[in-house]
């Protein structure tokens, strides 16, 4: 950033000399003039010998700003007083400048100039009131380049921070806009000013020569990925008429494996080249499908659908032993328990109970009645 507060001539120099007489001339005699005694709060007075004393203030003692010689006295004054009108004017328009530009330094040093101007000045006027406007615009300059440090640093810690950051997009969209902050802020001083933009302009420029390279090595990788997927799309292609099912088919897994490795050609590209390598790949696997089928045909003989049906054939009707639609449980039951009798004669069973020496249980009848 070129430093443009160095060597800086004040805008007044040139407007302010007003015909001014040369020091030597205007101090002779002068110098000597005793000091007036201020009787009231008079801000002028003229002493017998003709000379013109102004009254000192906060910013400035009293002096002798000219001298009343005969006839000449009313245009001596006159033109002392157009003299302070001069400076007047003059510190209304560096106002008007400073409000509406972003060059404080220079304004600062052009404010100060003027200060010195009219502290100086061999004028008639309000000296007091000028000079308290004056310093009052100084000290307005000041808070503004501090603020304006302030901001900047602020401006410079944040860039810092992003200066290694690889959210590519969003992080070069921030620095734009602490760049405009940058400029907006106005100058904050010559020294201070200068070290701050170094750092600010070290980490946009580490920022964005990393984005740079990134882009760089992205092209290069988008690149090598579209080639490598171009080449197995082609290899594709020459697997696609293959009847040798076996081996066309790992090799067609092989080629899916190397594509999920491959290097990315960008979304749009890599969504592209993807559809032209499964249509690459489709045929192979549909006749592949076609012949696997059919040979599933030839191998299970004709299908269920095919084979002849039972209609026209008499009903050979239920199986033995199994439910009628209709008929009664206990019947059913019959059929089942019937031929298990023959399993379980009694006379085993009345055996096992004489040996044991216990009485046979009696039997109750199921068709009699259970004693209440």
């Amino acid at each position: 950033m070129a430093n443009d507060t160095d060597h800086v001539t004040p805008a007044n120099v040139g407007l302010l000399d007003l015909d001014e007489p040369e020091p030597e001339t205007q101090s002779s005699g002068w110098a000597d003039c005793p000091p007036p005694e201020w009787t009231g709060d008079e801000q002028l007075l003229i002493d017998v010998k003709g000379y013109i004393h102004v009254r000192g203030g906060r910013f400035f003692d009293s002096r002798v700003v000219g001298r009343v010689c005969g006839e000449d006295g009313e245009a001596t004054i006159a033109m002392l007083v157009e003299r302070f009108q001069a400076l007047e004017d003059r510190f209304v328009t560096l106002q008007r400048e400073v409000s509406g530009n972003h060059n404080m330094v220079r304004h600062l040093k052009s404010m100060c100039s003027l200060v010195h101007w009219i502290e100086g000045a061999d004028a008639i006027g309000d000296f007091a009131a000028l000079l308290e406007r004056a310093h009052g615009e100084i000290k307005n300059i000041e808070e503004r380049l501090e603020k304006s440090r302030e901001i900047k640093g602020r401006l410079t810690a944040r860039a810092e921070e992003l200066a290694d950051s690889n959210s590519w997009r969003s992080t070069g969209e921030i620095m734009i806009e602490l760049m405009e902050e940058w400029k907006r802020a106005g100058s904050g001083g010559s020294k201070e000013d200068e070290a701050l933009w170094q750092r600010f302009r070290a980490a946009r420029s580490r920022f964005f020569e990393r984005r740079s390279e990134h882009t760089a090595e992205l092209k290069r990788s988008r690149h090598a990925g579209q080639e490598t997927k171009e080449a197995l799309i082609a290899r594709a292609r020459e697997f696609s008429g293959s009847t040798d099912w076996e081996t066309t088919f790992d090799a067609m897994m092989d080629l899916m494996d190397e594509w999920k490795l491959a290097e990315s050609a960008g979304r749009r590209q890599d969504d592209e080249l993807f559809q032209r390598f499964r249509d690459a790949r489709e045929p192979f696997f549909e006749a592949r499908k076609v012949h696997f089928a059919d040979q599933r045909r030839r191998r299970d003989g004709p299908r269920r659908d095919q084979r002849p049906s039972n209609r026209g054939r008499r009903d050979p009707g239920p199986a033995p032993g199994r439910r009628q639609p209709g008929g009664s449980l206990h019947a059913s039951l019959a059929e089942l328990v019937g031929p298990l009798k023959d399993l379980f004669p009694e006379k085993k069973a009345d055996d096992r109970q004489g040996k044991s020496g216990a009485k046979p249980k009696r039997r109750l009848d199921k068709a009699t009645p259970k004693n209440r």
